[in-house]
């Protein structure tokens, strides 16, 4: 076992030895990775939501264990942190997409209504733009930069700090924060254009 203490730390003292040695023999042990990081993603799914109202904690909940199926039938194993919290980002990324695609074939005029996805109740952002719209950009921009997309996914869907992307990418936090500033002139000017 991982350690009984594990539901008492903070996200921010998530234990990477612990994460790293268990994502070498996934998916053997795989109940005890997700016991170790399902608060960390829980609080990513928080931050995803935008603000929702409602019962937030139900909402997250549904959001990241569709995620964490979803990472369950990630049958090749996971090369290392960064790569298992890039699946997990896209995991959620993708889950908020198709429920937007739904929401919007299903628009009967007027403001967007709830609709349920596997339980997950979303309602219409107040962003300036779409979600629809962040993610045709952000396919773009992998295509032709996929550091820069890494960035947005990495810190944006999964809500990691700049600090926390470098270590994930081994790069320096100056390089993350000027990948950020690009990546995100970039996808506004897609965007809004």
């Amino acid at each position: 076992m991982v350690g009984s203490d594990q539901n008492e730390k903070s996200d921010d003292e998530l234990d990477e030895g612990a994460i790293t040695a268990l994502l070498q023999v996934f998916p053997e042990r795989q109940d005890e990775l997700y016991q170790l990081v399902y608060e960390h993603l829980k609080s990513l799914a928080r931050n995803r939501l935008w603000g929702e109202q409602g019962n937030q904690w139900l909402q997250a909940t549904s959001l990241v264990n569709e995620a964490c199926m979803r990472l369950m039938q990630h049958e090749s194993g996971w090369r290392d942190r960064r790569h298992f919290f890039g699946v997990a980002s896209e995991a959620m990324r993708r889950i908020l997409v198709d429920a937007a695609r739904r929401r919007n074939r299903d628009k009967r005029g007027g403001k967007m209504v709830r609709q349920s996805l596997s339980g997950i109740e979303l309602a219409e952002s107040d962003w300036d733009f779409e979600l629809l719209d962040l993610h045709d950009a952000l396919t773009e921009l992998e295509q032709q930069s996929a550091e820069h997309a890494e960035i947005v996914k990495l810190h944006f869907f999964s809500g990691l700090t700049f600090p926390e992307c470098a270590d994930l990418l081994g790069v320096s936090l100056s390089s993350v924060e000027r990948r950020w500033r690009f990546a995100r002139a970039w996808l506004r000017s897609r965007i809004t254009s």
